[in-house]
C-alpha cells in the first residue's frame, strides 16, 4: 500500500514556494520603485533636503506638472506588493485545493449521492494519495460491505419467495387428493360400506396428517436446502400402492396408468413423505401438458428406486432441457399463472437430499419424459 502524504505536508509544500515568491516579488516591486523615483528625480533634478516627499526642493522652483507620477512611484508599492502576495495565495490555494481536495471531495460526493439512491453498483476510485485519498478507500470498503449486505438480504428474500411459493405449490396437491376422495364419497351419496367409508376416512386422515407434516417441516425451515429427509425404511410395494393411489385421484382413471417393475417386498430406506412429493409435483407437472395419457413406471434394485413419470404432449423444448432446472423457469408460452416454475427444480433438490438425482428427455414417439432416482439405502443426512 502506498505510504499516505499528510494535508499538512501537502499544504506546507504549496505554502513555501508563495511565501518565496511573495518576498522576491516585494523585493522586485520595491527595487523597481526606488529605481523609478531615482529615473525622475534625475529627469527634473530633483534634490532632497529630507527624506520625505513633502521635504522635496526643486532647483526651478516649482513642481512640475506631472509631480503625480514621482507619487505613483514612491507609493504604489504599498498596494502592489499586497496585491503580489494574495495572488501567489490565490495559485497556492487553489493549486492545492484543484490536486489534493477538489477530486477526493467530488468522488465522496457522487458516491454519497449514489448511495442515498439506493444504487450501489458503481466504484469509488481516487488516486489521492493522502488523507481524503484514504478516506475514499474507506468509502469504497463501506460501498463494498454495503452491496454484501444488501445482496445476502436480497437473497434471503428471494429465497424466502422460493420457499413460500413451493410451499404454496405444494399444498395444492394432497388438497387435490382430499378433493378427489371428497367427490368419491359424494358421488355414492351415503351408498359406501361402513368398511369402504373407514377406509376412504383412513386415507383421508392419512393426507390431512401428511398436509400436518408438512407444514410443520417447511414452517420451520428457512431455505429449501436445509431439508433433512426422515429416513424410514418402507417396502417398494407400500410405496407403489400410494403413489398409484395419489396419482389415479389427482388424474383420474381414464388418464392415468402405473406400472411396477422389482420385488414388491424390497426393503427402501427413504422419506416417503418427500418421495411422494417428488412423485406427484411430476404427475401433476406431466398432466398440466399431456394430450391425453399421463404413464408411470417405478422400479427397484439394490442400490437405487427410479420413477418415471411420462405424457403424449409437445414435450420439452431445447431450451427448457437446459434451463427446466432454474426456480422460477416457465416454456416461453406458459401463461398459467398458477404455475411458478418451482416443480422441477423442487423435484431436484428433494431427489438429491434423498442420494439420487433426477434428469428429463423427450420419448421417441413424443412427449416428456422425467426420471427421478432415490437410494434404497440410508444415506445418513
Amino acid at each position: 500500500m502506498a505510504e499516505i502524504k499528510s494535508l499538512r505536508t501537502s499544504f506546507i509544500r504549496y505554502i513555501l514556494p508563495c511565501i518565496v515568491l511573495c518576498i522576491i516579488g516585494g523585493v522586485l516591486i520595491e527595487s523597481l520603485s526606488i529605481y523609478l523615483q531615482d529615473w525622475y528625480r534625475a529627469k527634473y533634478e530633483t534634490v532632497y533636503a529630507y527624506s520625505d516627499i513633502s521635504s522635496l526642493i526643486f532647483k526651478s522652483g516649482a513642481e512640475p506638472d506631472n509631480i503625480w507620477v514621482y507619487y505613483i512611484f514612491r507609493y504604489a508599492k504599498i498596494i502592489l506588493i499586497p496585491l503580489w502576495a494574495a495572488a501567489c495565495l490565490w495559485f497556492a490555494a487553489s493549486g492545492f485545493y484543484r490536486r489534493e481536495i477538489r477530486k477526493p471531495v467530488d468522488t465522496l460526493t457522487k458516491a454519497s449521492e449514489k448511495i442515498l439512491s439506493d444504487d450501489l453498483d458503481f466504484t469509488v476510485e481516487c488516486d489521492s494519495e493522502n488523507e481524503l485519498g484514504k478516506l475514499c478507500s474507506s468509502f469504497e470498503t463501506m460501498r463494498q460491505n454495503l452491496y454484501s449486505s444488501n445482496y445476502k438480504l436480497w437473497k434471503s428474500l428471494e429465497e424466502r419467495k422460493r420457499l413460500n411459493s413451493a410451499f404454496s405449490h405444494d399444498l395444492r396437491t394432497p388438497i387435490t387428493v382430499l378433493k378427489g376422495y371428497m367427490e368419491l364419497i359424494e358421488q355414492f351419496d351415503g351408498k359406501l360400506s361402513p368398511d369402504k367409508q373407514a377406509d376412504i376416512l383412513s386415507k383421508m386422515s392419512g393426507q390431512i396428517d401428511r398436509l400436518e407434516n408438512y407444514t410443520e417441516k417447511m414452517s420451520s425451515l428457512h431455505k429449501l436446502e436445509d431439508i433433512i429427509p426422515d429416513v424410514n425404511s418402507i417396502t417398494f410395494g407400500n410405496i407403489c400402492d400410494q403413489l398409484e393411489e395419489n396419482s389415479r385421484l389427482l388424474c383420474g382413471e381414464g388418464k392415468f396408468s402405473f406400472a411396477s417393475e422389482g420385488d414388491s417386498s424390497t426393503s427402501v430406506c427413504t422419506d416417503m413423505e418427500l418421495v411422494m412429493q417428488v412423485f406427484l409435483n411430476l404427475v401433476s407437472n406431466a398432466l398440466r401438458y399431456a394430450d391425453s395419457r399421463v404413464e408411470c413406471t417405478a422400479s427397484v434394485s439394490e442400490t437405487e428406486m427410479a420413477i418415471v413419470v411420462s405424457d403424449d404432449g409437445k414435450g420439452f423444448s431445447e431450451e427448457a432441457i437446459r434451463k427446466a432446472w432454474q426456480p422460477f423457469y416457465r416454456a416461453g408460452n406458459d401463461n398459467d399463472k398458477e404455475h411458478f416454475g418451482l416443480e422441477l427444480y423442487i423435484c431436484k433438490l428433494l431427489c438429491r437430499k434423498n442420494g439420487g438425482d433426477i434428469m428429463i428427455e423427450n420419448n421417441e414417439n413424443g412427449g416428456g419424459k422425467v426420471t427421478a432416482k432415490f437410494s434404497v439405502k440410508n444415506i445418513g443426512i
